[in-house]
């Protein structure tokens, strides 16, 4: 309870509804043009300390930028983030918090919600030690993830999870309850996801690849029947039945896209690791609020938006 008193003093509530006259979003819209030249200047290999904000206020006034209509109407795929119009009229918002990430092909699970959250740079730092601090020190959860949801051994475990998570968020001063509820939420989920899809798929990709390779005539179908009664990956034999019961899984694709290309004499280790490494491409899972976070902290950064820290990288 006294985590949680914590971390309910750290919530300052947004001012959503006080906007801003139409002169001073004219002056916004003036200054996230100028942000977005200088987007384009870096993707053109202009070095980041060669772009001061004075010298290109000069080089591009007001006037220019109205009359050539620069970057006045943002277009949200170009740099993969933008300046959201509406928040734009927010008055209390800051250029952080108005800027926001592309969800290009729904990269992001919650894209709506996180920018919701308003989080300022010191909050998004915070969530970042946060998440990382919970998936080191959770990682006990994970021989749990797979327990029955309406069983009382995982609500056991899952109450135990969310007060080390609260305990741990109460570290941190710019933590919210709100945000150390979504961590913990992203972290099982995410953990579930590649317990369940993503964990030991290589070698089972692998065994089937080497039993195809061995014997041309074999089918996906036989060789993963094979591999599903030698008993190698007891994890996954749900996914493996289900396979060979509907074929409906997606787990012959994933298995072409990724062995397409491996040749015959690959070592067994190097051919493993190209399979995993096509895994990580394939079977991704949608974005959390940390990849979000950390993601957007770096833009913000190199466009000039907030000072540089040291951010942990992915």
């Amino acid at each position: 309870m006294r985590d949680c008193e914590l971390l309910g003093a750290a919530v300052d509530e947004t001012d959503t509804y006080t906007r801003l006259g139409q002169e001073q979003a004219n002056k916004l819209h003036l200054k996230y043009a100028l942000c977005r030249i200088k987007a384009c200047l870096l993707l053109k290999g202009k070095p980041v300390d060669e772009l001061d904000d004075v010298a290109l206020e000069c080089k591009y006034p007001p006037e220019l930028i109205v009359k050539n209509n620069y970057f006045f109407h943002y277009e949200d795929n170009f740099f993969g983030w933008y300046f959201d119009a509406e928040l734009c009229y927010k008055a209390s918002l800051s250029d952080y918090q108005r800027l926001v990430l592309l969800n290009d092909g729904d990269q992001y699970s919650s894209w709506r919600r996180y920018q919701t959250f308003y989080s300022t740079p010191e909050a998004d730092r915070d969530y970042l030690s946060y998440w990382e601090t919970v998936v080191k020190e959770l990682k006990w959860l994970e021989q749990y993830l797979l327990t029955n949801e309406s069983s009382i051994e995982w609500a056991h475990k899952h109450s135990k999870a969310m007060f080390q998570a609260i305990r741990i968020a109460s570290k941190f001063p710019c933590m919210t309850l709100k945000l150390a509820a979504v961590g913990l939420h992203e972290y099982i989920w995410n953990a579930r996801i590649h317990l369940m899809f993503v964990k030991d798929l290589d070698g089972i990709l692998y065994q089937i690849w080497r039993r195809v390779n061995a014997d041309h005539q074999l089918r996906f179908r036989d060789a993963l029947k094979q591999v599903y009664e030698a008993n190698l990956f007891p994890a996954h034999d749900r996914s493996m039945k289900y396979e060979l019961e509907y074929g409906d899984s997606k787990m012959e694709l994933v298995f072409v896209k990724c062995t397409t290309g491996l040749s015959d004499g690959l070592p067994k280790d190097r051919a493993r690791e190209l399979i995993k490494q096509e895994i990580r491409w394939t079977r991704e899972s949608s974005g959390t609020y940390e990849r979000y976070a950390r993601k957007k902290l770096k833009i913000a950064e190199l466009i000039g938006l907030i000072p540089k820290d040291k951010i942990a990288a992915p």
